[in-house]
């Protein structure tokens, strides 16, 4: 079978071989270096139908043999691997503070990788132009052929409508209500995208390629400039009937708290998100407290960031240190609330907050041990995420790869995607 028949199987609609080569490849994404007996017992397809799919799949440029495997008793078997240049996706990482564009392989590597302020105070048109030409960049610096870039994953923390791509409502950045991101992609463009919560998005980077790769249910939770979070369960990303399920951070921890930017009061982002960090040490200094990070900020309280506060609570500063201890049993709190429900197997803390390591890391724990129900705080455990700020470019860009090695389940669509 030529690698045109091989395509147009794959990306095809109906069951049947196309979703054996989907499921192949995602088994071999999984556990590879595999050999093909492996893949039989992994996918319940019997070893003579294994063995022409493989042949299929590496004709066509997505597998290749690797080396020999350890020998059960037999000839020792044949390793088979992804091509990491067969395909590949563009992810997009749009922060109110960072810009993040990446070319990523199809092993979820990044090949290339942009990163630019978001200068999202200019306006939305302005963040849109800067959007599209950092995409041409990264293209361009890649050098990787358009024709092998299957699709743009676009990930941003704000409201999303998943399905038709639309941007209802980003909380932090003014302007951006209903903003047609898929359609505005694709037309100037000329590539299909896909749009999501950045948070779901860094949940999907987690599956695959990071602390939680090949673990069923566990909860994402982002701690930037604003709380996000993403569920997992059974193996798939919950996202509930109108596909905001995860919004932790609109969570009410304090109901005489500040007001969120989602309208209500004493949300968990407004506790614990990094300018819910500054706002309370700039508090306790015009409140008389003395701290070090008057001297790193030189006196000006409005340079203050959760970053100088963590580096001065690592130098000993009690105020910066009882600063973060309040955040992590804030966190703890809302974790706490996540595993009773959920029940999960691992929670991950993720972006800038989380850089802060053991001092919310400690707290976090504490708290879930107190406040989580003992059989599910006994199971679960709490770790930061080994992604770092990669966690958004990856997880956008998977959410084009995962078309690829999902049988029957798609993003964009598989005619689109001809694979």
């Amino acid at each position: 079978m030529d690698e045109k028949t091989i395509n147009a199987n794959i990306g095809g609609n109906k069951l049947g071989s196309n979703d054996n080569y989907a499921l192949i490849l995602d088994t071999v994404r999984r556990f590879g270096p595999i050999g093909r007996a492996d893949i039989a017992k992994f996918t319940n397809l019997s070893g003579p139908r294994v063995t022409p799919l493989v042949r299929d799949l590496i004709r066509a440029g997505f597998l290749k043999e690797d080396e020999f495997g350890a020998s059960k008793g037999g000839r020792p078997p044949i390793l088979l691997r992804l091509v990491p240049d067969a395909l590949f996706a563009i992810g997009v990482d749009i922060g109110a503070a960072k810009l993040r564009a990446a070319v990523v392989d199809l092993e979820a590597k990044i090949v290339t990788k942009i990163v630019k302020a978001t200068n999202a105070s200019e306006g939305k048109k302005a963040t849109l132009g800067r959007t599209m030409n950092t995409i041409l960049e990264v293209i361009e610096k890649s050098k990787v052929k358009t024709d092998k870039i299957k699709g743009i994953g676009i990930g941003l923390s704000g409201i999303v409508d998943h399905r038709e791509g639309v941007c209802l409502f980003w909380p932090n950045v003014e302007g951006w209500k209903n903003i047609p991101l898929k359609k505005i992609i694709g037309q100037e463009l000329g590539i299909e995208a896909v749009i999501d919560d950045s948070a779901r998005a860094m949940t999907l980077a987690e599956s695959w390629c990071g602390l939680a790769k090949n673990v069923e249910n566990f909860i994402f939770v982002n701690v930037g400039i604003g709380v996000g979070s993403g569920v997992f369960i059974h193996g798939e990303l919950y996202r509930g009937s109108g596909g905001t399920a995860g919004e932790l951070g609109h969570m009410t921890v304090d109901e005489n708290g500040p007001r969120c930017n989602c309208g209500n009061f004493g949300c968990l982002e407004t506790l614990v998100s990094g300018p819910a960090i500054a706002r309370r040490t700039r508090e306790a200094l015009e409140q008389g407290v003395v701290s070090l990070i008057e001297e790193l900020v030189e006196g000006d309280l409005n340079k203050i960031t959760s970053e100088i506060v963590v580096a001065a609570a690592k130098r000993g500063d009690k105020l910066a240190f009882n600063i973060m201890e309040k955040t992590g049993e804030y966190l703890g709190i809302g974790v706490a609330n996540a595993i009773n429900l959920f029940n999960p197997d691992l929670v991950i803390i993720g972006a800038g907050v989380s850089k802060a390591g053991r001092l919310l890391l400690d707290p976090v724990k504490r708290v879930v041990k107190a406040r989580a129900l003992q059989v599910a705080s006994e199971k679960v455990d709490v770790k930061i995420s080994i992604l770092g700020d990669d966690a958004g470019v990856l997880g956008a860009a998977i959410l084009v790869l995962k078309n690829i090695f999902t049988a029957g389940v798609s993003y964009v669509g598989r005619k689109s995607i001809p694979f």
